[in-house]
């Protein structure tokens, strides 16, 4: 069993080296290799026969050891074509470890090229939606190729990272070399001497892969494959892709070639496979044990996930529940400093608030008391000449005037008829008293209520002016 992860995990600080392998020819890349100045380093090899070894691997695996000086590398591996099949599927929505289960089981019906066992891989495209086909992008090559590669490497002092296909290393160097915004669909042509492979990108990630002759003899075909993009990229063999391109230009098609730091890489699909190796962006080749494996490892991290979650929640609910119970010691002993001080301030509090309750009733008593110097003031202008007061009682707003006048009457219309004063009304009847000089006046006896003053600092009320108020017509 190839236990690629656990060479992954041990190797994450250490510089990983990407080859691109094909048939007859082995591409390196890293940064410790000096050579033209590319980063690249190649070296023949002989295909892989019928045994399960492959010595001429193991030497090429060796010669790239030795020019990097480095004696436990570790490798990312992409294959070129024809050593896989990469195909867009369109299955049963399932878990990724049935996903995988199904597609190593049934290689020869999904895959045209498929003999033997087969490793295979898959990366979904887009969210499964109930009840539809969940579109895949699956990949297939052949078992005894996989274990020869792990061999040759363990021979030769190389660990394994990944093995995928040429195309998830192309839709990554895609990726860096043509930014897409968002979610948008883009293409890349990967011009070979030999064949022309059409990638179709879905936010940076493979969706589709399709193949067609060398140079411009189907390119009727490609220009109405990629014609519905807005950005294509080209990457390749340089002469190739140039006149591809400038033949595309005739169907409306605008092919942008490498820019960038990695554009040095894209002149041939090898190295630019060898350059992105190990990167995002497609299916990567696993055996079913090591998809159990990962789904179990993935298992066990999310339960001690979980159990560090609920642990750090025990820890936060302590930290709060005696933070909260300080405080509240806290809270307390400064109550209790306090509570002989508020309790006398309570007390002057409500002394205080007695004392303004009776000065406001005093206030609003002084407001509508009338002001009795001004009412008799104003009685004395109003009585007619020939009548006089001899007593006034009053009580709250209201008086009772007596006096003595030779008509009764006019007195009465004289107090009527004065302003400030209201419910004028003969208090008893009017009786006639002599006097003694033999004449007689008249004794009466007038009730009255006092207008209250509209506002308290304004002028009082009306009767207080003196002024007598103009009978009605």
């Amino acid at each position: 069993m190839v236990k690629t992860a656990h060479v992954a995990r041990g190797a994450r600080k250490r510089i990983r080296t990407g080859i691109a392998l094909s048939l007859t020819e082995l591409c390196a890349a890293d940064v410790r290799l000096r050579g033209d100045g590319t980063g690249v380093w190649r070296t023949p090899i002989e295909p892989l026969n019928g045994e399960a070894a492959w010595p001429s691997l193991e030497s090429a695996l060796a010669g790239l050891a030795r020019a990097l000086g480095v004696a436990d590398g570790i490798l990312a591996v992409s294959l070129m074509p024809p050593l896989t099949e990469v195909r867009r599927l369109d299955l049963p929505p399932l878990r990724d470890d049935d996903l995988q289960r199904l597609l190593a089981r049934n290689a020869s019906r999904y895959f045209v090229n498929a003999r033997g066992p087969q490793m295979v891989g898959a990366s979904r495209i887009g969210r499964a939606r109930r009840g539809e086909p969940a579109p895949v992008i699956a990949v297939a090559a052949s078992a005894r190729l996989i274990a020869a590669i792990h061999a040759a490497a363990e021979q030769s002092g190389w660990a394994v990272e990944s093995i995928a296909p040429a195309e998830t290393a192309w839709a990554a160097g895609a990726r860096m070399l043509w930014p897409v915004p968002g979610r948008e669909t883009a293409y890349t042509i990967v011009a070979q001497d030999d064949r022309t492979d059409v990638l179709q990108l879905e936010g940076g990630q493979l969706t589709g892969v399709r193949r067609f002759r060398g140079g411009t003899v189907d390119l009727g075909m490609i220009a109405d494959t990629v014609r519905a993009s807005t950005r294509v990229g080209i990457a390749g063999a340089v002469a190739t892709r140039r006149e591809l391109a400038t033949s595309l230009e005739q169907f409306g098609v605008r092919a942008l070639a490498p820019a960038g730091e990695a554009a040095a890489s894209a002149d041939r699909g090898d190295s630019l496979a060898a350059h992105f190796a190990g990167e995002p962006g497609g299916p990567v080749l696993r055996s079913a044990d090591a998809a159990v494996e990962d789904r179990t490892r993935t298992t066990r991290l999310a339960w001690a996930l979980s159990v560090a979650a609920a642990a750090l929640l025990v820890l936060s609910a302590g930290l709060e529940l005696w933070g909260v119970k300080h405080q509240l010691r806290v809270v307390r002993a400064e109550r209790a400093a306090l509570r002989g001080q508020i309790a006398t301030t309570l007390v002057g509090r409500t002394t205080l608030e007695a004392m303004y309750g009776k000065v406001a009733s005093l206030n609003a008593a002084e407001r509508s008391a009338p002001q009795w110097s001004a009412v008799i003031a104003a009685l004395s202008e109003a009585v007619p000449e020939d009548a006089y007061l001899t007593a006034i009682r009053t009580r709250q707003d209201s008086l009772v005037i007596d006096g003595l006048g030779e008509h009764a009457a006019r007195v009465f219309d004289a107090l009527a008829n004065t302003r400030g004063l209201v419910d004028v009304r003969a208090a008893a009847p009017v009786r006639r008293e002599a006097r003694e000089d033999g004449s007689a006046l008249e004794h009466f006896t007038i009730a009255a209520r006092v207008e209250p003053a509209i506002e308290r600092g304004s002028t009082a009320s009306p009767v207080l002016s003196g002024h007598p108020r103009r009978p009605n017509p």
